[in-house]
């Protein structure tokens, strides 16, 4: 791995710091480049490529990788050098189809530039995204990549809970940590990261959707805090993501991580609306019997159920249901259900407005007539 510019007084510090295990609070994980040639390798969400096999040899060396994105979604791509740096490296990305850069950019050591190179890329056409590694001079050059989706939230953020410190670790050189926590307009958060050991500094990049809401570093080694912290005031409510990095983007730390109530009232986040229906049918009896599991986010709702068969469709209940949280378990039954073959129950919550919040749709045989 190649050591950053601030190794030396980092190391110094650290014969002052206390070090803390950490925990896998975090679920980026790390995969070799394949053997040559390293061309369309899919990459995932929260997926860092680095490894021998992770290497430039010449400026006609291509690497490439690809990932599917769709309209509307913001991906952060990083690349970064990790070996004793005889070239710097070039960062591109082609759009589904096209053999046009929409960002090109690269690293600058030894013209006092940056050891990484990333991009934070707005998804307006959907399909399959190219992101291509290439080098400057030839000569061996070993680099890392990794890919996180920022908007929507990305499937391998880890949630916090308000007031609950973690610890984790930045494993690999361009790696994205990602974490979430649920904010609500009526509350104001701090979000509080600190440096425990490592060869760089530990930063966090604050997101709502995908406008970046705040950032901040450590600066151990060099007079700099330990610990940094931001508030988050939100506009609205809904889910903002937190990545915590290494400060070069191109090195490894230990942290730890906390997201607390500062100000006013931090509510927790809604429960899921859920609905689901188990049915079975007596043949004897003519009993139709629905096994319900049914949880309610709202303040009060509308729980209705019809019956459909043979193209007609006809009322079973509808009933208020107040706010129900964790789910529960209701059973439902209704008699002179005559056999006609497979009928389906359709059940559905709707809010005070009207809308449906959650449906279920099930398929029960009564048996031919």
């Amino acid at each position: 791995m190649r050591l950053p510019t601030n190794v030396r007084p980092l190391l110094a510090a650290l014969l002052f710091a206390v070090v803390l295990a950490p925990t896998s609070g975090w679920a980026n994980s790390t995969t070799n480049c394949p053997t040559e040639p390293d061309q369309n390798v899919p990459i995932a969400s929260g997926e860092t490529y680095w490894g021998a096999n992770c290497l430039l040899k010449t400026t006609g060396d291509v690497d490439s990788f690809t990932f599917t994105a769709a309209a509307g979604d913001t991906w952060r791509i990083v690349a970064g050098l990790v070996s004793s740096t005889t070239a710097n490296i070039s960062l591109s990305v082609y759009a589904p189809g096209s053999a046009t850069a929409i960002f090109s950019g690269q690293t600058g050591v030894g013209y006092g530039g940056s050891p990484s190179v990333e991009d934070n890329q707005a998804i307006t056409k959907p399909g399959v995204y190219t992101v291509a590694v290439t080098e400057t001079t030839n000569g061996d050059q070993q680099y890392a990549v990794t890919l996180e989706r920022i908007n929507p939230p990305p499937p391998d953020a880890k949630a916090l809970t308000l007031s609950k410190n973690v610890t984790g670790q930045v494993a690999t050189p361009t790696a994205q940590n990602a974490y979430t926590f649920y904010a609500t307009t009526t509350g104001t958060y701090e979000v509080a990261a600190s440096y425990t050991s490592g060869l760089d500094n530990v930063c966090f990049d604050i997101y709502a959707g995908a406008t970046l809401e705040n950032t901040a570093c450590t600066g151990v080694g060099y007079g700099g805090p330990a610990s940094i912290q931001a508030d988050v005031t939100p506009k609205q409510n809904g889910n903002y993501v937190v990545l915590i990095r290494t400060a070069t983007n191109d090195s490894t730390t230990n942290y730890n991580l906390e997201v607390s109530c500062f100000l006013g009232n931090c509510q927790p986040p809604p429960p899921t609306c859920s609905l689901k229906d188990v049915p079975s049918y007596n043949a004897s009896s003519e009993t139709l019997t629905m096994n319900f599991t049914v949880a309610n986010p709202a303040t009060t709702a509308t729980w209705a159920g019809w019956l459909v068969s043979q193209g007609k469709v006809t009322s079973l209940f509808s009933q208020s249901l107040p706010y129900t949280e964790p789910a529960a378990t209701v059973t439902k039954t209704q008699t002179g259900v005559a056999k006609s073959g497979e009928v389906g129950i359709l059940s559905t919550l709707s809010d005070s407005t009207g809308g449906i919040i959650c449906n279920s749709w099930a398929l029960v045989n009564t048996g031919k007539p």
